[in-house]
C-alpha cells in the first residue's frame, strides 16, 4: 500500500504546497539550504558526511521545541558513545535556525526530507545511518519503511500520541500497522500516550516519561541572551513582570485588556510578550497600537519612550524571558482549541505558571502540576485576570505554587537516561 499513501502524500503536498511556501517566506530564512528538503545538497555537506568512520545517528526534531529537546538526548548519547556521529534534521526553518544556532560544532544539521520515496532515499544514502531516532511523532511512512528496508533499527523517542491521532492512525491500519511494526522502540512519553499507542496496537512500546521533564534542568552554556539587561535597557528594574509566552492569536487582545485592567491598580505591572510565531509580528504591533500599548521591541525598531511592553520577536530566547517574571503565562491555551504548549520549561524558571484550559497535546503534564498546586488553570479571560492579580499581589502565594512545581520536576527527571538505557539495549552497543 505504500504506492496508495505516496500518490496521497504528493496530492496533497501540491495542493498545500502554496500556504506551505507563504508560511515559510513569512518566517523569513527559508532560502538557505531549502533545496535539501527535496535531496538536493552541496558538494560541501557531501564531502563532510564522505567516509564515514564511527557509528552514525540520524536524529529528526521538527521545530523549536523539539530542538531543545533534542540537545539533551544528544548529550546523554554522547555520554553513552563518545565517538558517535550524529546528523540531525528539523523542518522548521526556525528550528533550523535555533538548531544551527546551538547545536555542538561537531554535529552535522541538515533539513528532514520531504516524503517522496526518491527524497528520502537520496538522504539515506548521503547521512548513512547506523540508527536512526524521531522525536514524539514524526512518523512518516515513506522514511520508515526506506530506513527498515536498509535495516537501520529505527526508534521513536518521547513519543506521543494524542487520542485524536490515535483514532486517526486507526482509521488507516492498512498502511499505520506495517509502518509501527519497523520500530525498533516506540518510547512513550506519559501513560495517555503510552495506552494510546497500545490502543492502536503499536509492537515494542515502553512507557520511558518525557524528556522535556530533563531539558527543562540548567544546561551548560545553554544560555544566548542575558534578560535582565534587556529590560534594565528599557528602564524596568525592581518592577513586577508578566511573561506570556507563545501566544497565540486571539492571546494577545485578551492579554492586553488583562494587563490593562491591573495596571489600573499597579502602575509599574510590565509586560514581556513573546508570541509562538516571529512572523506574526507586524500584526500584533498594530493591535498594540490600537489598544494604544507603549511597546518595544526585542530587535530594535523605533525608540519608546517609557514602554509598558516588549515584544520579543526572536526565536529561541522565550527560555531566558521566563527568568525574568513575576508571574508566567503560557499562550496556546486559552484562544481557539488549538492544544496548549509545553509549560515544563515554564514552571522550572521558578516562577508560579498560569495557563487556559486548551491543554490536549500536555493532557498529562498539565494534569500533573494543576493536581499538586504547582500551577493555575484558568477557563477564560475572567479567570486569568484574577489569577494573575492575585499571583501578584502574593509572594507567599507564588512561593508556594512554585515549591510545588519544584516537586512535579524533580519526580519526573530520567526519561532521557531511561530512553538511551533502552536504545542501547536494542542496539547491543
Amino acid at each position: 500500500m505504500r504506492w496508495l499513501y505516496t500518490i496521497i502524500y504528493t496530492v496533497g503536498f501540491v495542493l498545500l504546497s502554496p500556504a506551505f511556501l507563504y508560511k515559510m517566506w513569512k518566517r523569513g530564512k527559508y532560502r538557505e539550504n531549502f533545496w535539501q528538503r527535496f535531496g538536493a545538497y552541496s558538494p560541501e555537506l557531501r564531502q563532510r558526511l564522505a567516509g564515514k568512520t564511527a557509528t552514525r545517528c540520524w536524529i529528526q526534531a521538527v521545530s523549536v521545541g523539539e530542538v531543545n529537546l533534542t540537545l539533551v538526548l544528544i548529550a546523554a548519547l554522547r555520554r553513552r558513545w563518545p565517538q558517535l556521529q550524529i546528523v540531525v534534521t528539523t523542518t522548521t526553518s526556525t528550528g533550523y535556525a535555533l538548531a544551527k544556532q546551538r547545536l555542538p560544532a561537531e554535529v552535522v544539521l541538515m533539513y528532514f526530507p520531504q516524503d517522496f520515496p526518491w527524497t528520502v532515499r537520496k538522504a539515506y544514502d548521503l547521512i548513512a545511518p547506523d540508527f536512526v531516532a524521531l522525536v514524539e511523532s514524526e512518523v512518516w511512512p515513506n522514511h520508515v519503511l526506506e530506513g527498515a528496508r536498509r535495516n537501520v533499527p529505527l526508534f521513536l523517542v518521547n513519543a506521543r500520541m494524542s487520542p485524536r491521532s490515535a483514532r486517526r492512525h486507526a482509521r488507516g491500519t492498512w498502511l499505520f500497522r506495517t509502518v509501527w511494526e519497523k520500530f525498533a522502540l516506540v518510547c512513550a512519553q506519559s501513560r495517555d500516550d503510552f495506552e494510546n499507542f497500545q490502543s492502536i496496537g503499536v509492537p515494542n512500546l515502553q512507557l520511558t516519561g518525557n524528556i522535556k521533564y530533563d531539558a527543562s534542568l540548567p544546561q551548560p552554556g545553554a544560555q544566548t541572551v542575558d534578560a535582565a539587561a534587556v529590560l534594565r535597557e528599557l528602564g524596568v528594574t525592581g518592577k513586577p513582570v508578566l511573561v506570556a509566552g507563545s501566544t497565540w492569536p486571539g492571546e494577545e487582545e485578551i492579554l492586553f485588556d488583562v494587563v490593562s485592567e491591573m495596571r489600573a491598580k499597579l502602575p509599574e505591572l510590565f509586560f514581556v510578550l513573546v508570541p509562538r510565531h516571529v512572523e506574526r509580528t507586524p500584526e500584533i504591533v498594530e493591535l498594540a497600537k490600537k489598544k494604544n500599548v507603549a511597546m518595544a521591541l526585542r530587535k530594535g525598531g523605533e525608540a519608546v519612550v517609557n514602554p509598558q511592553c516588549l515584544l520579543v520577536d526572536t526565536t529561541g530566547e522565550l527560555k531566558w524571558f521566563y527568568d525574568v517574571a513575576t508571574v508566567i503565562f503560557v499562550g496556546k491555551s486559552l484562544a481557539g482549541n488549538v492544544g496548549g504548549q509545553n509549560i515544563v520549561e515554564a514552571a522550572a524558571s521558578g516562577h508560579p505558571v498560569v495557563f487556559g484550559p486548551n491543554m490536549q497535546n500536555f493532557r498529562e503534564i498539565s494534569r500533573q502540576f494543576v493536581a499538586a498546586g504547582g500551577a493555575v488553570q484558568v477557563q477564560d479571560r475572567y479567570e486569568l485576570l484574577h489569577a494573575c492579580r492575585d499571583l501578584l499581589a502574593d509572594e507567599a502565594l507564588r512561593s508556594k505554587i512554585t515549591a510545588a512545581a519544584r516537586g512535579v520536576i524533580e519526580a519526573n527527571v530520567g526519561a532521557t537516561g531511561r530512553t538511551v538505557a533502552l536504545m542501547a539495549g536494542v542496539l547491543k552497543m
